[in-house]
């Protein structure tokens, strides 16, 4: 056996990390991993409030709020006193927006899947046809607008691999690169 370790996922000490390209870096993983919790406890519990403000080495400020800065923070203060019929209101309506902007995302993610050729499963199949059903006029015409712009950059890649050159710096045809 050739005796190779791997050191994977282990705990360690938390101390101030003395290189500054490393502790940045290392501040932006962590900070990075803390909202994707974050996220994910508001995703899994719909009624949660979460508050996250951290400083970088650099002294530049990141904060992450759900629903919103205010509702987290007058809630923080004063956690006994229920928020008038405007706060909930609006809290409500922050939260629809990301429940809203959590299902692009998925639709997104789940074109982005088709497109690289990855395999939907049924659930997926699903979602698309539901997509497909409630694109607006607006989006097709600006897809065809995005189709015809590769398939002119396509074109314009395939004359300049068939004229022998493995790269381009010819501005295409109608300049529209």
């Amino acid at each position: 056996m050739s005796g190779r370790k791997y050191l994977g996922r282990r705990k360690i000490p938390i101390e101030k990390i003395e290189n500054e390209t490393t502790r940045l870096v290392t501040f932006s993983k962590r900070k990075s991993g803390l909202y994707k919790k974050a996220s994910k406890l508001v995703e899994k519990y719909e009624d949660v409030d979460v508050g996250i403000i951290s400083y970088s080495p650099n002294g530049k400020p990141y904060s992450f709020f759900h629903p919103t800065f205010d509702s987290v923070v007058s809630r923080f203060v004063s956690p006994d006193t229920q928020p008038s019929v405007d706060g909930r209101f609006f809290d409500a309506n922050a939260r629809n927006k990301v429940k809203e902007r959590r299902g692009e995302l998925d639709k997104l993610d789940m074109i982005e899947k088709i497109i690289s050729n990855q395999a939907p499963d049924a659930n997926d199949m699903e979602n698309v046809w539901e997509y497909i059903d409630n694109v607006k006029d607006e989006d097709v015409t600006r897809l065809e607008e995005w189709l015809d712009l590769v398939d002119l950059k396509l074109n314009h890649k395939l004359r300049m691999l068939e004229n022998g050159a493995s790269s381009s710096t010819q501005a295409p045809p109608n300049g529209d690169f």
